[in-house]
């Protein structure tokens, strides 16, 4: 194999490396249980990925633009709460809906401005965010979780349009929308020309300061957006909601193959980073496995990622 074979063998592995180990592990669970193909858990396993899905569409801008956003899960708690509260009060869903997702806008908002305007780093700009976000969630509950949500509202978590669970048709919609802004507007390839070097973009013409806020808006609303979706289905806003949020995104976006200092990737990608994620846990459900193993098998996968990319960078002189 010459060199520049070697080259092509190396970049197409590494663009599809999520898609070569999901074929992998349905061979491999449906071997161990024949369960895992039915319709039922297909169903399932789809239906657990598009929440994460939805938050990893705005966390995949975030980091092709070489940035990160740790606040996903207190945006989407306190959304959660916010949309509770509203519909307790007696609001119709759609204007608490509104109100959840206008609120994790503002929540973005606050994260660009840190970044973009006080050059605060990415990752203690969105922790503090999360902090002030899970921190009011839980003052403005004691604590509590909200029960007792109207049926209408329900019927976004747990309703079906034919065969297909609702929140599956809306994070359907929501990628492909992403898809096409990131791969075919001008916006999307701003991002990627920040992402590769933000000196260029610059000298470019391209607003970085503007972007970086209007990406981080995008993350915080469909941040949101996952929150009102996963309370509709598990019937309860929850003050803990979103705890681990940051890294199943950020592990199912990476092993898709998002490079950590932005660049590269795409929406397809990080889909497919976060359906392997989901279904590495509910395989190992499926066959008993202990949910602290569950967590070791996700870390080290991630870990093995990066390294590997890392590796394949130092190869191509990049790092």
């Amino acid at each position: 194999m010459n060199l520049n074979s070697k080259q092509k063998f190396l970049e197409l592995s590494k663009r599809y490396s999520a898609l070569i180990i999901i074929i992998f592990l349905v061979v491999l669970f449906a071997a161990l249980n024949p369960r895992f193909l039915s319709a039922v858990n297909i169903t399932n396993i789809v239906r657990q990925a598009a929440i994460m899905i939805i938050v990893a569409c705005g966390a995949t801008f975030i980091m092709i633009a070489g940035d990160v956003d740790i606040s996903c899960g207190g945006v989407a708690c306190i959304a959660a709460i916010i949309a509770a509260i509203c519909m307790k009060k007696g609001m119709g869903v759609p204007v608490a809906i509104t109100v959840a997702v206008l609120t994790g806008t503002l929540f973005g908002l606050l994260s660009g401005i840190l970044v973009s305007r006080f050059a605060f780093p990415p990752m203690i700009a969105t922790l503090c965010v999360t902090n002030l976000t899970t921190g009011i969630a839980n003052l403005i509950t004691n604590g509590t979780a909200i029960y007792d949500l109207p049926d209408e509202f329900l019927v976004l978590g747990r309703g079906y349009i034919g065969p297909i669970p609702v929140q599956v048709v809306i994070m359907a919609v929501i990628t492909v929308i992403s898809g096409i802004v990131l791969s075919s507007t001008t916006y999307g390839r701003y991002i990627y020309a920040i992402g590769g070097n933000t000196t260029v973009a610059k000298l470019s013409g391209v607003n970085v300061s503007k972007l970086k806020v209007t990406y981080y808006m995008v993350g915080g609303a469909l941040s949101a957006l996952a929150g009102v979706l996963i309370t509709s289905r598990m019937g309860t806003a929850q003050p803990t909601l979103g705890t681990n949020w940051p890294m199943e995104t950020i592990a199912g976006i990476v092993i898709g193959g998002t490079h950590f200092q932005g660049g590269s990737g795409t929406i397809v990608n990080s889909v497919l980073g976060v359906l392997l994620m989901t279904m590495i846990t509910n395989g190992l459900n499926l066959l008993g496995v202990n949910t602290f193993w569950q967590s070791v098998v996700s870390a080290l996968l991630l870990i093995i990622t990066i390294v590997i990319s890392t590796f394949q960078d130092r190869k191509k002189g990049l790092l």
